[in-house]
């Protein structure tokens, strides 16, 4: 596990070594165990090496025999022993024990169709001196961050925006156009970041940079989710096959290894299978609350019990700004996702006792966990035998700016995807502002609509891509592209690797998600029951007490937060009379909402206040000294 950087320059230009250095040193919490640098005049790359693999000898940069390829690489490529047998047998030699190596010696033979053959999480950048060619490449559903941009003569990429920004090549500017998808999410879907100079390499793509043009091409796209199983036991035996061997493959490590446990039946599945494979010890980690309104200690008490590990519990009591600012600089755009502070605060806490952590992640995306599916369906059952339920949400909807303050807005939020074309419901699902609510919070002569009509587009691009699926199977195909992808995975890297510490998804290897990515929503959800084809698989696995509880989605206490340690924090970047997102969001707005949720227990409008104050923190850093004045952010 590692950070990655790089700089490739064009007409001319000279490579500026020492930004390159400067890169480095800004990712030294992803690899604190050692670096590496090259630099031929056109091509500079480093990394930040986290040491799990080929420990003793896995220095980065790696070569090929000659020296004319090689490549950083961050991640775990999990078939590596089969692929370096395969290569010595046709003659290829290897220096290391590291997995990174097989991939100079595949681009030997296959050149970029490398990448076709690793079964992993990874993001890299190898270069062919010969052929002055530089591949980045990214791993199929978006496991580990890659980031560039191209500015004035240089290509600048690295595994975080900051490691970009530290060279000190590419000027910070907002990219006004994806606010609104951040306002909306919690996230930025696509390509685009909050930085107008740096894009991000999606899931399943490369870079490819050679004469000074850049190629962007995908090599690997989800499953689209019609495939019908012939019988339901056929589907069962293919899954626990497939998941049994992804847990497995993901043992391998030459450093402490663990888990995370919330006692849900993803992260259950992957701890009884790693206790089928690890007759030692295994240590588990949990994290709950002091509000037992959100606390699930028990049930990860519970499982731990009954597969008996070494069990560890981490209490999380507070939340102040300090720790929100930590949170932001590591996570680069604004933490839009509440979780990211249990996520961050229990990494840091296994990282004492281990260095990879598997987690459950993908569980939900993949076999159709989040409620909003039953949902989804129900709201569907309602179109077919309701005479004019569409017309009468749509009535309903037009009264929301008047009833939401005084109704649950968990209600009106569902009137609200009720009101909507089919073709508009997937992005609704993912919103914490309606598109009502973020016109009014927005209303002002800054709103610039652009942003939501390329937000719309880029789902409508998504949903293109899966439209043979019926509308839930758009809607998880969507889910595991958006924000799967763009805030799931990257809550998890960031905050894990800030305490340097790997984590692994067994539910998203590539083996599974073809599989079960393709197969169509009934043979995973049967009528209001979710994850049915998971449940059958993993029946005699895992305690039935976890298979027949009811989903219960994980909650962090914000609203507590809000209105207790970080109420000073509010008052100052949202409610006093000057703050950073003057300018850009409504202020009555925002008083209105801060309001409401003084009054009210909503915690639907207590991600709305999150969302806003995360904004304004991650503006203060980046911003606030060249912007003393209110107004736009500039």
């Amino acid at each position: 596990m590692c950070g990655i950087a790089g700089l490739v320059t064009f007409g001319g230009r000279s490579i500026p070594i020492d930004a390159l250095s400067a890169m480095n040193a800004a990712m030294v919490h992803r690899g604190p165990d050692d670096s590496g640098v090259f630099s031929d005049g056109v091509v500079a790359i480093g990394m930040r090496r986290l040491s799990i693999i080929g420990v003793a000898n896995g220095r980065q940069p790696i070569y090929n025999e000659t020296g004319a390829v090689l490549v950083v690489f961050n991640g775990e490529i999990y078939n590596y022993r089969e692929l370096k047998g395969g290569l010595e047998r046709r003659g290829h030699q290897f220096a290391t024990a590291s997995d990174a190596e097989v991939l100079v010696h595949l681009y030997e033979e296959r050149g970029p169709a490398a990448v076709e053959v690793l079964r992993g999480m990874f993001a890299f950048a190898l270069y062919d001196r010969d052929r002055r060619r530089l591949l980045l490449g990214r791993d199929r559903v978006g496991k580990k961050p890659l980031y560039y941009a191209n500015h004035d003569g240089l290509l600048v990429f690295a595994s975080e925006i900051k490691a970009i920004h530290a060279s000190g090549l590419v000027p910070k500017a907002l990219e006004t156009t994806a606010l609104d998808s951040y306002l909306a999410h919690g996230f930025v879907v696509g390509e685009r970041t909050l930085f107008e100079k740096v894009r991000k390499l999606l899931p399943g793509c490369l870079l490819d940079v050679k004469d000074s043009r850049l190629e962007v091409r995908r090599y690997w796209s989800l499953p689209v989710p019609t495939r019908s199983a012939p019988r339901l036991s056929e589907a069962v035996d293919r899954v626990r096959t497939l998941l049994d061997d992804a847990v497995r493959i993901r043992l391998m490590s030459e450093v402490p290894l663990g888990a995370f446990l919330s006692g849900g039946i993803d992260s259950s599945a992957v701890v009884g299978i790693m206790r089928r494979h690890l007759p030692s010890r295994i240590d588990t980690f949990v994290v709950g609350f002091e509000n037992p309104k959100f606390d699930e200690l028990a049930p990860a008490r519970a499982v731990a019990r009954y597969f008996g590990t070494r069990h560890y519990e981490l209490i999380v009591s507070t939340c102040n700004p300090e720790l929100l600012q930590t949170i932001n600089r590591y996570h680069d755009e604004p933490a839009g996702d509440p979780a990211v502070i249990p996520t961050y605060c229990l990494a840091r806490f296994a990282r004492e006792r281990i260095t990879v952590a598997l987690t459950g992640e993908g569980g939900d995306e993949l076999f159709g966990g989040y409620r909003r599916y039953a949902a989804y369906r129900r709201l569907l059952t309602f179109e077919r035998f309701i005479p004019g339920f569409g017309q009468m949400a749509r009535l309903l909807h037009g009264l929301e700016r008047y009833a939401s303050a005084i109704g649950p807005r968990r209600l009106w939020r569902a009137i609200w995807i009720a009101s909507l074309a089919g073709p508009d419901r997937p992005r609704a699902w993912l919103s914490v502002f309606t598109d009502t609510e973020l016109t009014r919070l927005r209303a002002d002569d800054a709103y610039d609509t652009s942003g939501r009509a390329e937000r719309t587009a880029e789902f409508r691009r998504l949903q293109d891509e899966v439209r043979e699926a019926d509308w839930i199977g758009q809607s998880m195909y969507i889910d595991a592209k958006s924000q799967l992808a763009e805030q799931l995975l990257m809550k998890i890297d960031k905050m894990t690797m800030a305490a340097s510490l790997e984590a692994r998804c067994p539910f998203l290897d590539q083996e599974l998600v073809d599989y079960v990515g393709g197969l169509h929503t009934d043979t995973k959800l049967s009528g209001g029951h979710s994850k049915i084809l998971l449940r059958e698989a993993l029946r005699g696995m895992v305690p039935d007490e976890v298979l027949n509880r009811p989903k219960h989605g994980f909650e962090v206490p914000i609203r507590g937060w809000l209105l207790g340690e970080l109420s000073s924090a509010v008052g100052d970047l949202l409610l006093a009379a000057r703050t950073p997102l003057d300018g850009y969001v409504a202020k009555v707005s925002v008083r209105r909402l801060w309001q409401i949720l003084k009054e009210r227990d909503d915690q639907e409008l207590a991600k709305q206040i999150w969302i806003l104050l995360n904004l304004a923190i991650w503006h203060d850093q980046h911003w606030a000294a060249a912007t003393p004045a209110p107004g736009p952010f500039a």
